[in-house]
């Protein structure tokens, strides 16, 4: 690592690697939910909308989009819901230097490893994976890591997904350019 990157990524903030949030409980989606989500995307698959047929395919009941599983975390971002959303999202918590403020979304990867259900009780735990430092045009950026974990009601977990932003120092505007001309 160079003497910048050690400067930036101090041993208070490299302690954030491997933190996880507190379980919290995610509201729950219920069958009206499903229909406005259908209604919105067009995606009548019956093994949402149909207990019956769900049985039919081996489920024991109505299954929830998966699609609308990976948007309960993001819907708890306004609202009354937020600041519970910033205990799980560990990135908003990270002592970075406070001049890095210009934050950029750099991928996400998401992994559908169970089906969840129609009124069933989820929860969401966040894990800061890695964090790390790469020079860019923007800078010296800081990359963070996060993986959300949504878990069933048995504890099982249902979808991983893996985010990493990256933070550069505040971008300079013109003006003080030229003002130096």
């Amino acid at each position: 690592m160079t003497d910048a990157a050690e400067s930036i990524i101090t041993p208070e903030l490299r302690s954030w690697i491997g933190r996880r949030s507190p379980l919290a409980s995610l509201e729950i989606v219920s069958a009206s939910d499903v229909r406005r989500y259908v209604d919105a995307t067009g995606d009548a698959n019956p093994l949402w909308l149909d207990d019956e047929f769900a049985r039919a395919a081996g489920y024991p009941s109505r299954l929830l989009p998966p699609t609308l599983v990976g948007w309960v975390p993001f819907s708890m971002k306004e609202g009354d819901t937020a600041s519970r959303y910033d205990t799980i999202d560990l990135r908003r918590r990270l002592p970075l230097p406070d001049d890095y403020t210009n934050v950029r979304n750099t991928g996400a990867e998401t992994e559908w490893l169970q089906p969840a259900y129609v009124g069933e009780q989820l929860s969401m735990q966040g894990v800061i994976v890695d964090i790390t430092t790469r020079q860019g045009r923007a800078g010296l950026g800081i990359y963070v890591t996060q993986e959300e974990q949504i878990f069933n009601s048995r504890q099982e977990m249902v979808m991983r997904r893996r985010h990493t932003i990256a933070v550069f120092p505040a971008k300079k505007f013109s003006t003080e350019k030229k003002e130096a001309d």
